[in-house]
């Protein structure tokens, strides 16, 4: 199938997939393919696979291995999906109902939107994608073409992290003027290394894996892949930007939920490659300031010290007047400030958030109501990060102008959008 016949097919097939799944009644079984088996599509693939009514029908990625691999999975599961390598094949094919989009991120705007177009219904990974503006025409697709798009920002289904934001918006903390938000790890300063470009492993559709980024020749850091390892493309700018879009959207999403989605109106970072000796380009140690309404939030990662692993690795404290708000992904607990009437209060987390915001989307998909992370809080969320990332590469602070979605600074506008190389546009 040509490009050009492709696009007309999946084009005529939009109206007919819409009557389909909007005539879905609530026991019938939700098609799925799963597009990008690497790390965290294997996870998705798991808690996709157990879901009810929903049945695994094709997995795609372009490289063989992982697909061989994700097949023995869904088959372990009970599933017989057929194996694809280009994603476009999944979004003409009319019986397939929702995606998810597990591929790196420099990929996640294209293939979701291009979803939403053929009238598929989308869970996409984390963050909205690589530049500002990308995540805000997400957000049209999804109400053009009325489809659910849920994110994958999985804390938003655990029920502490959703105690959190109620204790917040209660004001029971008082007026909470600081919050801060962090990662930690200590790894060796040699980092993941710095091999020399070679010829791309067997098996591999290096071209399409590039995609809409710029032409590269294969590195193996750069795609990333090892065993035992979580891919390394995350901290290359072409495709990813780093620990701040990586773990950051996850705290700072947490943020976002118990502001009432607020956007920061300014931002400065700064940070650099003070620890590793490796060839990744993206900050190894950062701290970026963010002005919300009222409330100065700060994140910060670094790669050498865990303070022995005394502090808590990944979390976000909520400095209140009345009590401290701490919360990670194990637990809640609220610290009352001397002479404050607030009560001590600890919860735990009570199963794993991942498959509850599976059954969210499942059950959305069937209900056509908003999921827990629809897509426009992670765009929001994303867009807080990706400009920490900017702030930092420009050596300036933003300010956001929330009507127009748009820097006050002139200069950063045109980096709030990148140039896809041809053939891929992305277009609503």
């Amino acid at each position: 199938m040509t490009k050009d016949t492709r696009r007309d097919f999946v084009k005529n097939s939009v109206g007919l997939t819409l009557l389909s799944q909007t005539a879905r009644g609530a026991n019938d079984r939700i098609s799925l393919a799963v597009i990008g088996t690497g790390t965290m599509g294997s996870a998705n693939l798991d808690a996709a696979s157990d879901q009810k009514g929903v049945a695994i029908a094709a997995l795609c990625d372009v490289f063989q291995p992982n697909l061989e691999r994700a097949m023995a999975q869904a088959v372990r599961k009970g599933h017989q999906p057929k194996q694809v390598k280009d994603f476009r094949e999944i979004l003409a094919d009319r019986s397939i109902d929702a995606v998810c989009i597990s591929t790196p991120d420099h990929w996640h705007p294209y293939i979701a939107i291009e979803a939403c177009k053929a009238g598929k219904d989308v869970y996409v990974e984390k963050p909205t994608g690589v530049a500002v503006n990308e995540g805000f025409l997400m957000v049209n697709a999804a109400r053009k073409y009325k489809r659910i798009v849920q994110a994958g920002t999985w804390q938003r289904s655990g029920a502490h992290f959703q105690k959190a934001r109620d204790i917040i918006q209660s004001g029971e903390l008082g007026n909470i003027a600081t919050c801060r938000t962090w990662i930690y790890n200590n790894s060796p300063s040699a980092g993941i290394g710095a091999p020399a470009n070679s010829a791309p492993p067997p098996g591999l559709d290096w071209d399409l894996w590039l995609g809409p980024a710029g032409t590269r020749t294969f590195n193996p850091n750069r795609f990333g892949v090892y065993p035992k390892a979580y891919s390394y493309f995350r901290f290359f700018w072409d495709y990813a930007g780093g620990q701040l879009t990586d773990s950051g959207v996850h705290m700072i999403d947490i943020v976002h939920m118990a502001f009432k989605e607020a956007m920061p109106q300014s931002i400065a970072a700064m940070g650099g490659k003070y620890w590793f000796t490796d060839d990744t380009e993206t900050p190894d140690t950062m701290q970026v300031n963010f002005g919300y309404p009222g409330a100065l939030v700060t994140w910060e990662h670094r790669s050498h010290n865990t303070e022995n692993a005394k502090a808590r690795l990944m979390g976000a404290t909520f400095y209140g007047s009345n009590a401290t708000l701490y919360v990670d992904r194990n637990e809640l607990r609220v610290t009352p400030e001397k002479s404050s009437s607030v009560k001590p209060f600890e919860m735990k987390r009570q199963s794993d958030p991942h498959p509850l915001h599976w059954a969210n989307f499942v059950d959305c998909v069937r209900t056509r109501n908003r999921p827990n992370s629809d897509i426009e809080t992670c765009a929001r969320s994303s867009a807080a990060c990706i400009l920490g990332n900017l702030s930092l590469q420009l050596k300036m602070r933003l300010d956001w102008d929330e009507a127009k979605q748009t820097t006050v600074q002139e200069q950063a506008r045109p980096y709030l959008q990148r140039e896809y190389r041809a053939p891929w546009k992305l277009e609503v």
